[in-house]
């Protein structure tokens, strides 16, 4: 929290003229994270970060995209993303959750009221405005925590962003999030040795496709990672 209220203050005081990118605040968050699971041995087994290393390689910004069942899926894809500048896309209500909600305002993170038009419009600018500058995007396209653990239908627009910009969306499958800390816990309750992965997905490119034919693609690879339990019932 001093570390986020320093960060704001030198914003303030510079006009935003340092960290343009908003670096700072999105390490030290990164590093809570990281703390977190490391006092609660709560690191998840991340499959195929090789796919990861390669398009970072490339210096291509691009637009992650998981499943959503905790609170713990957060760290969970910083930690599998890496040391990257990257700002999540998140719903207006978060930034009123404490510590949590601070992060998302001083980090530059993109924040969405879905109740008002103007703000859909401002944050779709806001998204393609850190892709311009080489800053990734992060997103849950089902808008909120899976109360069942099954994968929810994705919210409309959800890649609109990555779509107009021409940018690749990486697909990450969430396995086990919710045994680990279920959607009403606050913290973790137990390991996430041996229970919670993330799995890495091929990038799939956006441009040469409509939306919803993004949109189905980047689906059916986040179900192909995840186990039965956690599939939609219809399968889709």
């Amino acid at each position: 929290f001093v570390e986020l209220s320093a960060c704001q203050f030198l914003y303030w005081l510079t006009r935003g003229k340092v960290d343009k990118n908003r670096r700072l605040p999105i390490t030290f968050s990164h590093v809570w994270g990281v703390l977190l699971m490391f006092f609660t041995k709560g690191f998840p087994k991340v499959e195929n970060r090789e796919i990861l290393v390669d398009l970072y390689q490339s210096k291509r910004p691009a637009m992650y995209v998981a499943n959503h069942n905790s609170w713990l899926d957060i760290p969970y894809l910083g930690y599998a993303i890496g040391w990257k500048n990257y700002k999540m896309v998140a719903k207006n209500e978060l930034g009123k959750v404490p510590f949590i909600g601070k992060a998302i305002k001083v980090g530059g993170n993109v924040m969405v009221d879905r109740a008002s038009r103007k703000s859909q419009i401002q944050t779709l600018k806001a998204g393609m405005n850190w892709l311009k500058n080489g800053v990734n995007l992060c997103t849950f396209p089902e808008g909120t925590r899976s109360k069942t653990g099954r994968l929810m239908s994705f919210k409309r627009g959800a890649f609109t962003m990555a779509h107009k910009m021409g940018a690749p969306i990486v697909p990450l499958s969430i396995v086990g999030s919710a045994k680990v800390m279920p959607s009403h816990w606050l913290l973790p309750f137990r390991s996430s040795s041996k229970i919670a992965k993330v799995v890495v997905h091929k990038p799939i490119e956006s441009v040469g496709k409509t939306e919803q034919e993004l949109t189905e693609a980047v689906r059916k690879a986040i179900i192909s990672g995840l186990p039965e339990e956690q599939r939609p019932l219809d399968g889709k």
